[in-house]
């Protein structure tokens, strides 16, 4: 089966060490191109490193994106260190479940927002300087979430920063189209990553059982994220920019 993309095809991924952005990562290398991954862990990068087996080429680099300052110039430097970038996928992001009325408090809402939302933009931002990326074919791929379009107790700070995504996606698609840069945003329903399993308490195997019985198609995988991230990366979506791609096996039309 022959290859997507190539070594000369440079992607970086944040949230790179675990969930959908690992799996992101492992396809890309899969598919035969140089990846980027950037976390804040040099332990879980180095087992990431270990673990990637694809044809492509692994570059690490840590770094902590709670610091929204210069993330901009910061990405312009990597450009230059591993090649200009033709596809960014900004998968990083935490997630907060807290009662509105006694629990959603004005530095949860920033923490939120600045790994969230405003991290991803700053990072967009220096991917659109045209010294950072290859121009025509080049891809942005923001991770949002069903949670910014549907209703659910617990997640109105995290709905939000995620919303704000969806928004941001629609100007910004038609302000970069001139340099030939497409932007996009995926919307997942749940699927089990590290990052649920850290929620246990709330997210318990009842409660997982319970939502499967709710999505038309049962909850999915990560995998069943990451393919629909691929194809908004490669030449096959080359005229598909500004949507919000709802991948969630139907649970937002119940």
């Amino acid at each position: 089966m022959p290859k997507t993309f190539t070594a000369k095809d440079v992607f970086l991924v944040t949230g790179s060490t675990s969930g959908i952005g690992k799996s992101v990562v492992l396809s890309l290398l899969n598919q035969g191109a140089k990846v980027v991954a950037v976390g804040r862990s040099i332990e879980k990068l180095s087992a990431l490193e270990f673990e990637s087996g694809g044809s492509g080429i692994l570059v690490s680099e840590v770094r902590d994106l709670s610091n929204c300052i210069g993330l901009d110039k910061w990405m312009l430097s990597l450009s230059k260190k591993h090649g200009k970038l033709r596809g960014l996928v900004l998968s990083a992001g935490i997630q907060q479940i807290v009662a509105f009325k006694s629990s959603l408090s004005v530095e949860k809402s920033k923490e939120l927002f600045d790994i969230n939302y405003f991290s991803s933009m700053q990072l967009a931002k220096g991917f659109c300087d045209r010294r950072a990326n290859i121009g025509e074919g080049s891809s942005i791929v923001f991770l949002s979430s069903i949670a910014s379009i549907r209703g659910s107790r617990g997640l109105v700070g995290y709905a939000a920063s995620k919303g704000a995504i969806n928004s941001a996606v629609k100007s910004l698609a038609v302000e970069v189209s001139p340099l030939g840069i497409r932007v996009n945003a995926v919307l997942p329903g749940f699927v089990v990553t590290e990052m649920t399993k850290s929620w246990s308490k709330i997210y318990t195997e009842e409660f997982i059982e319970d939502l499967d019985g709710t999505y038309p198609l049962g909850i999915g995988t990560v995998e069943n994220v990451v393919q629909p991230i691929i194809f908004l990366l490669s030449d096959s979506a080359k005229w598909i920019t500004g949507i919000e791609l709802v991948v969630d096996g139907g649970a937002s039309l119940c």
